[in-house]
């Protein structure tokens, strides 16, 4: 299980945005490159500089004797631009919120609040004052720009383009998120397992990912997986067993429909075509289901599969839930709790896991999961693990490497234990697996 398998990279801004009002209002995601609208001709914007400048000046000895001038437009006005201008964003912060606090509040304050937020690497704390622009002045294109910008920094582009979908093409195009785009991701997925049983050869799973945007609402992905191995069963006719090639072949279909910037549903289909040598089975088939919630600092999700697989009736209810204590994804925490209902009986299986950003194109995170289950899906069903042995436990590690702005690899390692069919001992599976993804 891994939250970083669809992380996706930063996504650079053009240097200059048309704001509603005819001026020119610079958004970036470089930190350093982040500036705001100064006025609407150039002596406006340089007396508007030269007020800020004085009061900066004013402000930085002695900041208690001037905060209750915050309640003036003019002069919080003033303050907050040149600061901006100035790449000042922890005082601009600083500013922003005891005004806040004193009552003075107006969308440009939100606007520029937001561009310190991301320049501080706060993208929860953006969508808010982002956000607030936007209800408050639907027309600001900068805003929305902005908005697009830190939803894309939380790692939700659904929610993004959503956002976007106000902004022309030109602005668009850049961040990746055109109306529709016929292949917005790729990823080439190879795994090996290796088992400490006799009972078990070695085994090796592929996997081809497709993602589409259809429009700014509904989302496509599908994945084409492949899993091999040879496997011992008992054979009532002699002590042991004999081998048996397992093979299985599998499609997975999801679409996805930003309902609104906090709310998504999903729905996927899964069929599984298993040859287990011997024993002839129908395809299995799995339906799924699922609604998810966004707040700027967790995310919430319930989903239920259903359907047969190996001949078998098996149901699965999912609630994940993901926090960012650190408003991004800096730090994160996540878990899922699930119960299989499989041949008469119910299997609770659970997932904890930690991750974070160790530098600006590395990241890494742990797991570890308990519950005995007969079959599992994860991650929306690009998963769907047919056991012929329980699993029981589980810990593995993913560590997440960004190459380009549009190439990454994952690696992860994981380690099983599981309950051997033949003889009802534990054992230890381990695997290996890497994952080079491109998107556009």
């Amino acid at each position: 299980m891994s939250k970083l398998s669809h992380l996706r990279a930063p996504r650079p801004g053009p240097t200059a945005l048309g704001g509603p009002t005819g001026c020119r209002q610079h958004v970036s995601v470089n930190n350093d490159n982040r500036s705001d609208c100064l006025g609407r001709s150039d002596r406006g914007r340089w007396r508007s500089l030269l007020r800020g400048l004085v009061l900066l000046a004013l402000w930085v000895p002695a900041p208690a004797a001037h905060a209750q001038q915050l309640l003036n437009f003019t002069y919080a006005d003033s303050l907050t631009q040149a600061l901006a201008a100035r790449y000042r964003w922890a005082e601009l912060d600083s500013v922003g919120r005891a005004a806040l606090l004193l009552g003075t509040d107006y969308p440009g304050l939100r606007r520029r609040l937001g561009q310190a937020a991301l320049a501080l690497n706060h993208p929860a704390l953006a969508l808010r004052h982002y956000g607030r622009a936007l209800r408050e002045n639907p027309l600001d294109a900068t805003a929305r720009y902005g908005l697009a910008l830190a939803y894309l920094e939380m790692n939700q582009a659904g929610p993004a383009a959503l956002a976007a979908r106000g902004l022309p093409d030109s602005l668009r195009r850049p961040l990746h998120l055109a109306g529709f785009q016929l292949l917005t991701r790729a990823e080439l997925e190879a795994s090996g397992q290796h088992s400490n049983t006799m009972h078990r050869d070695a085994a090796g799973f592929l996997r081809l990912g497709l993602s589409t945007r259809l429009s700014p609402r509904l989302s496509l992905t599908q994945n084409f997986s492949y899993f091999g191995q040879s496997i011992e069963l008992p054979d009532g006719n002699h002590r042991g067993g004999e081998r048996y090639p397992i093979r299985q072949h599998q499609y997975h279909a999801l679409l996805g429909v930003q309902l609104s910037p906090r709310w998504r549903a999903l729905a996927g289909y899964h069929v599984l075509d298993s040859d287990l040598g011997r024993h002839e089975t129908t395809p299995g088939q799995l339906g799924y289901a699922a609604l998810a919630y966004a707040r700027p600092y967790w995310t919430a999700k319930v989903g239920f599969f259903a359907g047969t697989l190996t001949d078998t009736t098996r149901y699965q209810a999912d609630l994940h839930l993901t926090v960012y204590p650190l408003g991004s994804l800096r730090l994160y925490g996540f878990g899922r709790a699930s119960v299989v209902r499989s041949g008469g009986r119910s299997f609770p299986n659970g997932v904890l896991g930690a991750g974070g950003r160790l530098h600006r194109t590395l990241w890494v995170e742990a797991f570890g999961g308990v519950g005995q289950v007969p079959v599992l899906a994860e991650l929306d069903g690009t998963y769907v693990y047919n056991l012929v042995d329980g699993l029981r436990q589980r810990a593995g590690a993913n560590l997440l490497i960004l190459l380009s702005r549009s190439l990454s690899l994952r690696l992860s390692y994981g380690a099983e234990q599981r309950r051997d069919a033949i003889d009802g001992t534990a054992y230890t599976l381990s695997s290996l697996s890497t994952a080079l993804a491109w998107t556009w």
